[in-house]
């Protein structure tokens, strides 16, 4: 094909929207898989990790009540967290077929959590030295239903054993 064929083809109108949509097509296709190349940019959250930083956490802000001393707290849960990975599905059809490939979306070697949804809590049991105080009850109990989002029938607080 010389310059000529080229002038000739390029002339035609419909010959130039359909060059210009190739180019714009190859152009799109480009940009995605350089898409497809970067990581996921995960934040981390500051959501509490485990049963055990959760009761630590409640049991330090509860000994700073007035006359609590201090504090040991349990806490029981209903099951036990539950996460949710983000997959790319791939679907694919054929004449009278159908598939789907599912893959989870790995980012450092791990699966990408779209979200994580922590169990209920079931009740709370804690142990004071001021526990003997009905006045320190009556504020631990409001302390651990506010924090906790637990009604005050499922908390049973308790005076420590002196040692």
């Amino acid at each position: 094909m010389n310059k000529e064929d080229l002038l000739k083809i390029f002339k035609n109108k419909n010959n130039r929207l359909i060059c210009l949509i190739l180019i714009i097509g190859v152009v799109l296709m480009a940009a995605a898989s350089v898409d497809k190349n970067k990581k996921a940019d995960v934040q981390p959250t500051a959501a509490v990790t485990s049963v055990e930083d959760e009761e630590e956490r409640l049991a330090n802000i509860l000994s700073q009540i007035d006359g609590a001393g201090e504090v040991s707290v349990m806490i029981t849960y209903y099951s036990s967290s539950e996460k949710n990975i983000a997959y790319e599905t791939k679907v694919s059809s054929r004449e009278k077929e159908e598939s789907e490939d599912k893959k989870a979306v790995m980012t450092d070697g791990e699966p990408m959590v779209v979200k994580e949804v922590y169990p209920k809590v079931r009740g709370v049991i804690v142990t004071a030295d001021g526990g003997g105080n009905s006045a320190v009850r009556s504020a631990i109990s409001e302390a651990v239903t506010a924090s906790l989002d637990v009604p005050a029938h499922r908390i049973c607080i308790f005076k420590k054993e002196e040692k």
